[in-house]
């Protein structure tokens, strides 16, 4: 609950902790760095923004070392639903992934609504854009069960610490 910007400071007794962070969501239609309606389907004007929007992480990520604090991770839905169904630009996730690296963290991907296939033509949200985005963890939670109790271990090859 403390790391949902959907649930800090909306009527709920949860506050934001001073060890969390919220970047802004890379929502190119509603968000910080906007594009025009024309501008949407421009790979170029899409990847500049996301680009933007990658930096604000960076920034945050920054200001976090600059007060001698760690950075531990960066949590984000591949496809955020509850947050108005936004999709962020292509080159987005890996790039944060390459700014969370470099600053000792890990980066979290919650596929708990877009897993298991839900999204069509990928098993999971984040394989989208066929860039090399490989997240670091991937939460899961009861739907891939699709109701049935299940228990999961899930291995990796490589781990990067």
């Amino acid at each position: 609950m403390e790391l949902s910007p959907y649930k800090l400071d909306h009527g709920s007794s949860v506050s934001q902790p001073d060890w969390v962070h919220v970047a802004p969501c890379p929502d190119v239609f509603r968000g910080k760095h906007r594009l025009e309606d024309n501008e949407l389907t421009d790979e170029e004007k899409l990847y500049a923004a996301g680009k933007q929007y990658s930096d604000d992480v960076e920034s945050i990520l920054d200001d976090v070392e600059s007060k001698k604090r760690g950075v531990a991770a960066y949590f984000a839905e591949a496809l955020q639903s509850c947050g108005g169904q936004v999709i962020p630009p292509k080159d987005y996730f890996k790039d944060v992934a390459a700014h969370v690296r470099n600053h000792g963290g890990l980066m979290v991907i919650d596929e708990v609504q877009t897993g298991f296939g839900r999204i069509g033509r990928k098993y999971w949200a984040h394989q989208l854009y066929d860039n090399g985005f490989v997240p670091d963890i991937v939460t899961m939670g009861k739907p891939m069960g699709n109701g049935f109790h299940h228990s999961v271990l899930i291995l990796i090859t490589f781990w990067r610490l």
